[in-house]
């Protein structure tokens, strides 16, 4: 027996109420009369309404208490699981993203959706066709069979629960994909608590499609983000606690230093609001941890960790004239130690580009560029190389492409640029910002041959760019893009790819992750840069750097599942068609309509008895 709704069982307080009724004392006026014996059965209906008596037996309570049983019964959304063989073809999509470790049922959602998989699988038919697609931040197909229940069970076992959102738009794309051009006979079973990424819209699916909504709890807490802002007497972690639910909740805030528990702090937050605490950082510590006691349902969103300060300063040299706008802009980042020096004492060796993680030329091209450190051209001359023509005027800045991270924050709408480098025929790189006279900022991705680099055309003097609030803000993302700190930047969920600059000299390079196991990182060739992807993961990555002689550097990376509701939704917005044949096959048969029908024909009863007996 299947519960669809467990606290509409709260609704048997009615009952409670019905009784009470009954008890309830009636208030009459005072009559004087000469003889009370023709009054005796009012005195009797008087003496059965004094309260706290002893109930007497009733026709009319006890049909009215069981109707209100059987609507309470319907309310909670009985059902059970048909035994009849599965035919046709069956497609099983099973949430195995964050939301899913909550656990309001026992063990946890995701146990309680893998067992409804495997009851499916032990259904299906001689010649049934099951397919079982995880619905995670990237949904795949697990497994496809029919008849064998072999494959299917194999590919169960392999699932696992994920930090990630649940992509329901691409999973349901991926169950019509695999249902072939004509699905007949097919039918969908989407087992999930219904958190989601956002639908564009309602969507629909060529069968018909069954929704086993799994969980019953909204109440859930969180630590939604830990910050470490500057303080008056050193760093402060900055914890944002937040309540997703609807009552009030009485936690603890622990903080730990390094794994160690160093302070707590109790804190009382009422449901739907968030409420900031605020520890000291003890000196000399790497990062901190924002734990919540008691935990939420979901323990993934009840602990976040942040690094103190990066573990190394990065060098960046600008090649300039004089231009201060270019310097102070970068000199924002505060793990960036900015040198410069005039073009004329550049010196065109490699020795002298490798000892920086970042080369800046201003109105300046070097006959060779760095071949092994990333660099930034500004405003360059007309050059072949670069594939830079004359100036011309480029009129209004648009972006190249929609949501590019590069332009996030980044306004070019009232950005004025009367010269520009003229790079229409360039094959610098990919255009991020563009204009009617062509591109104005390109960039190159690093690969093994080379490294990042980046061209824009933009005379800085012939142009109010400096003035905006678009110029720091956009020099930040360029010089992050190409030099990327030691550890990224705040803010990696789980699935990002990151990027770790271990810097010169380094030979090899290990990452050891949450739960001990180590993993050696390849492509690292005297520094530069490296991708690393396995950050499924949620909490500390401690990153070591291995140097030629054999000295080690030690850096560590945050990665925080994103607290989040859990609060199970009732339907998705999503409908089913018939395509072809209809399965005449059902998987689940409610036992509400039953009920409520049952309902109606005791209250149709207990006015019966009443007007008899009236």
């Amino acid at each position: 027996m299947e519960i669809g709704d467990p606290l509409a069982a709260l609704g048997g307080l009615a009952l409670v109420a019905i009784i009470a009724l009954y008890f309830l004392k009636a208030r009459r006026r005072a009559h004087v009369v000469g003889s009370t014996l023709w009054w005796r059965p009012l005195a009797l209906d008087r003496q059965a309404n004094t309260p706290w008596q002893r109930l007497r037996p009733s026709w009319l309570l006890a049909l009215q208490l069981f109707a209100a049983a059987l609507v309470v019964a319907a309310l909670v959304q009985p059902a059970f699981a048909t035994s009849k063989a599965l035919g046709g073809q069956t497609i099983v999509v099973i949430d195995a993203s964050e939301t899913m470790q909550a656990t309001d049922v026992a063990p946890s959602r995701f146990a309680a959706a893998v067992a409804d998989a495997r009851a499916l699988i032990d259904r299906l038919g001689p010649r049934g066709r099951m397919t079982l697609i995880e619905m995670s931040a990237s949904p795949v197909v697990l497994a496809s069979s029919v008849g064998d229940r072999q494959p299917l069970i194999a590919g169960l076992d392999r699932l696992r629960p994920t930090s990630g959102p649940a992509d329901l738009q691409d999973a349901l794309q991926l169950a019509v994909a695999s249902a072939g051009p004509q699905p007949k006979a097919t039918q969908l079973v989407v087992l999930s608590d219904g958190v989601t990424e956002p639908l564009p819209g309602p969507i629909s699916v060529p069968f018909p499609i069954v929704y086993r909504r799994i969980g019953v709890s909204a109440e859930d807490v969180g630590v939604g983000a830990l910050d470490i802002v500057p303080g008056s007497a050193g760093p402060l972690a900055v914890a944002r606690v937040e309540n997703f639910g609807q009552l009030p909740a009485r936690l603890t805030v622990e903080m730990a230093a390094d794994g160690e528990l160093y302070a707590a702090k109790a804190v009382d937050i009422a449901g739907g609001s968030a409420q900031d605490v605020t520890f000291d950082v003890p000196p000399a510590a790497s990062y901190v941890q924002a734990s919540l006691t008691p935990p939420g349902e979901l323990a993934a969103g009840t602990t976040a960790t942040a690094i103190v300060a990066p573990p190394r300063t990065l060098r960046a040299l600008l090649v300039t004239p004089g231009d201060i706008f270019l310097e102070d802009a970068l000199k924002l980042r505060t793990d960036l130690a900015v040198s410069t020096e005039a073009p004329s004492a550049w010196r065109d060796s490699q020795a002298t580009s490798t000892s920086y993680d970042l080369v800046v030329f201003d109105g300046f091209v070097p006959d060779k560029l760095p071949t092994a450190t990333p660099y930034l051209l500004v405003g360059p001359p007309p050059d072949r190389l670069v594939g830079a023509g004359r100036p011309v005027s480029p009129g209004p800045l648009l972006p190249a492409e929609q949501d590019d991270p590069l332009l996030d924050d980044v306004d070019l709408s009232n950005v004025d640029v009367a010269l520009s480098s003229n790079l229409s025929g360039s094959r610098f790189g990919r255009v991020v910002i563009t204009s009617q006279a062509g591109p104005v900022l390109m960039v190159r991705d690093p690969s093994a041959e080379s490294p990042g680099a980046a061209v824009l055309g933009i005379y800085l003097h012939d142009s109010d760019l400096v003035l905006r609030d678009a110029w720091p803000v956009l020099l930040t993302h360029l010089s992050e893009f190409l030099a990327p700190g030691t550890v990224p930047t705040p803010g990696q969920v789980p699935g990002s790819q990151v990027t770790i600059a271990p810097g010169p000299g380094t030979k090899e390079v290990m990452v050891a992750l949450p739960d001990g196991q180590e993993d050696t990182l390849a492509g690292v060739q005297g520094g530069g840069t490296v991708v690393f992807g396995d950050t499924s993961q949620t909490g500390v990555y401690r990153i070591t750097s291995i140097s030629a002689t054999g000295g080690r550097q030690v850096s560590y990376l945050a990665v925080n599942a994103p607290a989040t509701a859990i609060t199970p939704q009732q339907t998705l917005d999503v409908t089913g068609t018939p395509g072809g044949q209809a399965v005449t096959t059902s998987l689940y048969r409610g036992l509400w309509p039953v009920l409520a029908v049952a309902a109606l024909l005791v209250l149709l009863a207990e006015w019966a008895v009443y007007q008899r007996a009236h």
